[in-house]
């Protein structure tokens, strides 16, 4: 911008220089996540969706062989579910039209089917299919609950082959460094926030009150 001092317009270009090796390392992170070997076929998994069953190689619409998935937690004596994983289905729904271009995406979660029906008509979740677990299976095999009652929010992606569906690729927030930067890429909140001075703030965190 006119007027910015020489000192800002080095560091500019010294962040520059950072920005783009910080491009290139995401690339190569990118590009080993792609070339991991298949994994094992899973099993066809049952979801309830509007009342009926529907089997995880049924969600592979259209001959798209991807599916992406995140599961949302959800703990059955609160009213509202994650309010983390509901910000990152939030951003997951505004761009579904984008990403089915190539492949299909999904939220599920274990919360009951109404229960889960009425939360989705309150974020607004209409463009993304919106599942519910029929039983516990894919959350144990999945690591998304960790005990009874006890869930973890996961990302998952599955493809469907000439076997059958298999596991490619599972995420979680937690690093086993115990950070909570797991599947931060995933949503453009913090990438957003971070672009400020304030950064994201240590404190701060989704919530859903200002949510209607």
């Amino acid at each position: 911008m006119p007027g910015a001092t020489a000192e800002h317009e080095a560091a500019r270009r010294e962040l520059c220089v950072q920005e783009m090796q910080l491009r290139d390392q995401t690339e190569r992170v990118a590009a080993a996540r792609r070339a991991l070997p298949p994994g094992p076929q899973v099993r066809d998994y049952e979801f309830i969706e509007d009342s009926k069953r529907v089997r995880l190689s049924e969600l592979f619409a259209d001959g798209k062989p991807f599916l992406a998935m995140y599961h949302v937690m959800y703990w059955p004596d609160d009213d509202d579910f994650c309010p983390m994983c509901s910000m990152w289905v939030d951003g997951w729904n505004g761009v579904a039209p984008h990403v089915e271009q190539q492949a299909n995406i999904v939220a599920a979660s274990l919360a009951p089917p109404a229960t889960l029906k009425r939360w989705a008509q309150r974020r607004g979740w209409n463009r993304i299919r919106v599942l519910a677990d029929a039983d516990e299976a894919l959350a144990e095999d999945a690591g998304a609950q960790h005990g009874k009652g006890k869930p973890i929010s996961t990302v998952l992606v599955f493809e469907k082959t000439l076997r059958g569906v298999v596991h490619r690729y599972t995420a979680h927030p937690e690093f086993d460094d115990d950070s909570w930067r797991g599947i931060d890429p995933l949503c453009a909140t913090w990438s957003i926030l971070d672009l400020l001075p304030s950064g994201r703030g240590e404190d701060w965190h989704p919530d859903n009150s200002y949510m209607t």
